[in-house]
C-alpha cells in the first residue's frame, strides 16, 4: 500500500499545488493532509463567520472528492464542518471507491489558555472514550485520529483491542516540541505494535504579537520504536509502501500487541 505524507501549509482555494501534486501520484495512493491545511488556522479560524468556514470547508472538500475520482486515489485530510449548530473538528476518509465518507470527530481538545479549541468547536468530549473511526485498505486496518489524541492512554488502548495495522495521525505542531513528539510517536507505535504516520503543518501564524512556526518533521515511526523516515521544516513530501506482513512481522518481535488475526 502506497501512502503519501502531504507535508503543507494552508491551502487557499485557488491553490493548485494540491491538483499538481496528484496528477503525479500512482493509482490507489492514500494521501494524508496535516492540520489546518484545508483550513486557516484555528487563531485565524475564530475571527471567521461561520457562513465563511463552512463554505470554504464545502469547496475544499468538493476539491478532495474530485481528485479522488480523477486520479483514483484516496484522502485523509482535517475538515472544519456543521453539526447541531456548531462548528466540529473532524478528520475525514475519502475513497474513490465510495461515495460515502467516513468521518471521525476529535474527542479530546487542546484547551489551554492561549489555543483553546474546546471552547470554540461543539465536538462532544465523552468521558468514556469511543473508538477512533477505522476502514481497511488493501490488507491494513487504518485508523485516522487527530496528533493532540496521542496523549490519551485510553484511545491507544481501545486501537490496540482492535489490532490496527496503521495510525495516520495529521498534526499541528509548534513551539519548540519536536523532540518530545518524536519520543511520544516511537513510543505509542512499539506499545501499541503499529506503524504511525504523523502528518505536521509547516508556516507560520501571526498570533497576538508572536508568530507561531511550525516545524514540520512528519515522519514513520514503525512498530519496533525507530523513526523509518522524516521530512525536514518545508514544503515537502514523504512516501512510504508498506505491508500488513511487513508490520506484524516486526510487532510480534516485540510482543505487546497480541491481536494479529
Amino acid at each position: 500500500m502506497r501512502i503519501e505524507l502531504y507535508q503543507q501549509d494552508t491551502l487557499a482555494l485557488n491553490d493548485s499545488r494540491l491538483a499538481l501534486f496528484c496528477h503525479k501520484l500512482q493509482r490507489g495512493t492514500l494521501v494524508a493532509l496535516p492540520e489546518y491545511t484545508l483550513n486557516p488556522f484555528f487563531t485565524i479560524l475564530h475571527t471567521q463567520k461561520m457562513s465563511d468556514t463552512l463554505a470554504h470547508s464545502s469547496a475544499q472538500l468538493k476539491l478532495l472528492e474530485n481528485l479522488a475520482s480523477k486520479h483514483y486515489i484516496h484522502f485523509i485530510a482535517p475538515i472544519i464542518t456543521k453539526a447541531r449548530g456548531t462548528l466540529y473538528k473532524q478528520l475525514v476518509y475519502i475513497s474513490p471507491e465510495s461515495k460515502k465518507h467516513i468521518y471521525y470527530t476529535q474527542q479530546r481538545l487542546i484547551e489551554y489558555e492561549y489555543w483553546d479549541e474546546a471552547a470554540y468547536f461543539g465536538n462532544p468530549q465523552p468521558k468514556s472514550i469511543k473508538t477512533p473511526s477505522i476502514f481497511m485498505m488493501g490488507e491494513c486496518k487504518i485508523a485516522m485520529l487527530f496528533g493532540f489524541e496521542i496523549h490519551f492512554d485510553e484511545i491507544w488502548c481501545k486501537l490496540k483491542a482492535q489490532g490496527v495495522d496503521i495510525v495516520i495521525m495529521p498534526c499541528a505542531n509548534t513551539f519548540d516540541s519536536a523532540n518530545r513528539w518524536r519520543e511520544l510517536c516511537k513510543m505509542r507505535a512499539l506499545l501499541n505494535g503499529c506503524a504511525i504516520l504523523r502528518v505536521n503543518r509547516v508556516g507560520s501564524c501571526k498570533v497576538d504579537s508572536e508568530q507561531w512556526d511550525f516545524y514540520g518533521d512528519s515522519l514513520i515511526a514503525m512498530p519496533d520504536g525507530t523513526i523509518l523516515d522524516h521530512l525536514g521544516d518545508t514544503q515537502e513530501r514523504l512516501s512510504i509502501t508498506l505491508t500488513r506482513a511487513q508490520i506484524t512481522h516486526i510487532a510480534k518481535e516485540w510482543g505487546f500487541r497480541k491481536v494479529f488475526g
